[in-house]
């Protein structure tokens, strides 16, 4: 039986919520009972949570009575706890990335795909007829407060802890530190990631320093006020065995199959059609025999190519850190960092040092993907596993969906006190949801493999790449729109060239008999007559 796995943890002293598919539930995190879920709704309430489509982030407040959650369809859900009443919704611009409460726990920060953070008052106030007809034309539906805005879409972003500034990150490398709320304001950049930034976070227990991560191999300690890179920590070596999850595909190739794999027509599938347009006229100089003439050749309009989209014989092995967190051990004060990645089946421990020493990375391999992980109060590590997953592609129904680690000697391992049994036992058996195939698919646990790393290599840009050795200048290739173009310019060129120089040889004793005929002193006919009409751009010349 397919089951949703646990896509989100939350948990403290006295109440642990689990996000599992589109659906909320409520545990006491003493007994393992299950308070209230959103599973048992029925009628219109129910049949909105499944229209909602998988929640894809969620955060409490600090006192526990609020429950923030959003999913693709663009709704920003306030949560009651207490029994899971839902106190209102809003529209977001645009699909949400991030969602946090300020301490306060009286205002929402939400991050989206546009590259804007807004924030959003827990109970809005009435919009009136006006304010509405407003708010038509404006680009945030529910009057959200735009707070700052990047010109990629923001991967992360964390609050400092006096909340003056907000620290934010993009799938372009960039790090800003903005003063919050004012984030027109910025105080400086942290720049120096040649990858996408996925994940930001500021130890407790050195405020002045922010950790980063994303498609780098190592991760980055800033002093953030000064946007300097004090040292970092490689990384990649230490994760990269323990990825197993390959991205499905990247975005799909907009330009013609150039002829490789078998063809134009091979591996075409259905999908949106995009337009290759032509550039205009291509001009080009043949050699004539018995003369200097210039054939002007004009390839056949492109027509419309459709997707083509990643060859299925596996895609490279994709390093992106979702998460990292900080702890400290409560034996000897030493301070750890813990992540995971995306698609790894190991959770990661590092000392945190002040030194350039090698970091002597511990695994902790679950032999699963790891989702997410909750660190609590205590020291306990709560992680949630992708349980449905197998390397043979089956579904491993003898794995548990959640596991319990704990920090000793400075390694991780696995957490048996018997406190933690009825949770943990209620997680992996009364919590467990059943799924349709069709919905595991929307939920797509890995889509960050396919969506954070830009298509930036020559196969999903043609113009990057060289031209062939007979190919002719980069100006005239540059002029194409797709490398079929080229292919049919080249294929053309041999044929047309012969054509357009016997038509020149049979204007030029045309020309000839007419000025003999007409008499020599004429001008503009003959063998100095002929008006040939040249506009020819190429490495020669004019």
């Amino acid at each position: 039986m397919s089951v949703f796995p646990h896509s989100q943890l939350l948990l403290d002293s006295s109440l642990t919520v689990v996000i599992s598919g589109p659906h909320i539930q409520l545990l006491d995190p003493r007994t393992g009972d299950l308070i209230t879920t959103t599973a048992d709704r029925q009628g219109a309430d129910k049949d909105a949570l499944l229209k909602s489509g998988p929640i894809r982030m969620a955060a409490i407040d600090k006192s526990g009575k609020h429950l923030v959650t959003s999913g693709d369809d663009k709704v920003l859900k306030l949560w009651q706890i207490d029994g899971l009443k839902l106190l209102n919704e809003r529209e977001l611009p645009k699909k949400p990335t991030g969602l946090a409460f300020t301490q306060d726990g009286l205002t929402i920060l939400a991050s989206d795909k546009f590259g804007d953070i807004f924030s959003y008052e827990i109970h809005p106030a009435p919009q009136t007829v006006e304010q509405k007809r407003a708010l038509a034309s404006h680009d945030n539906p529910s009057g959200g407060k735009l707070i700052l805005g990047h010109a990629s879409f923001l991967t992360a972003f964390v609050l400092s802890s006096d909340e003056k500034y907000i620290i934010t990150a993009d799938r372009d490398e960039h790090i800003r530190v903005s003063w919050y709320p004012q984030g027109y304001a910025i105080e400086t950049y942290c720049l120096g990631h040649q990858k996408f930034v996925s994940a930001l976070h500021i130890p407790a227990f050195s405020p002045a320093e922010l950790i980063s991560g994303g498609g780098d191999p190592m991760l980055k300690v800033w002093d953030w006020m000064r946007g300097t890179v004090t040292r970092e920590i490689p990384v990649l070596d230490a994760v990269a065995p323990f990825i197993k999850v390959k991205p499905a595909g990247k975005t799909p190739r907009r330009f013609e199959n150039d002829g490789e794999g078998g063809g134009e027509e091979a591996g075409k599938k259905k999908g949106k059609k995009t337009k290759a347009k032509a550039r205009g006229k291509q001009k080009a100089k043949a050699e004539a025999d018995g003369g200097a003439s210039a054939a002007i050749i004009v390839p056949e309009p492109v027509e419309d190519a459709e997707v083509v989209p990643e060859p299925a014989e596996g895609p490279d092995t994709i390093f992106a850190l979702r998460r990292i967190e900080s702890l400290k051990s409560g034996m000897d004060d030493a301070r750890y960092l813990v992540f995971s990645a995306v698609g790894a089946t190991a959770l990661f421990l590092c000392p945190y040092s002040d030194d350039d020493a090698p970091p002597g990375i511990r695994p902790f391999d679950f032999g699963t993907p790891v989702i997410d992980f909750s660190l609590t109060a205590d020291g306990l590590i709560w992680v949630s596993l992708d349980a449905r997953w197998s390397e043979t592609g089956g579904s491993d129904t003898d794995v548990a969906m959640v596991r319990v680690l704990r920090l000793s000697a400075g390694s991780l391992v696995e957490a048996s006190d018997a406190s933690l049994a009825p949770l943990l036992s209620a997680l992996n058996s009364k919590c467990v949801l059943p799924a349709a195939p069709a919905d595991l698919a929307t939920l797509d646990l890995y889509l960050a493999l396919a969506a954070l790393p830009k298509n930036s290599d020559a196969a999903h840009d043609p113009m990057d790449r060289a031209p062939p050795e007979d190919a002719g200048s980069r100006k005239e290739l540059g002029r194409l729109k797709s490398m079929t173009a080229v292919a049919k310019v080249r294929a053309g060129e041999e044929g047309e060239g012969e054509r357009s120089a016997k038509r020149a040889r049979s204007e030029h004793e045309d020309g000839e008999g007419e000025g003999e005929g007409e008499g020599e002193g004429e001008e503009g006919e003959g063998d100095g007559g002929m008006d040939v009409d040249v506009d020819v751009d190429v490495d020669g010349g004019t």
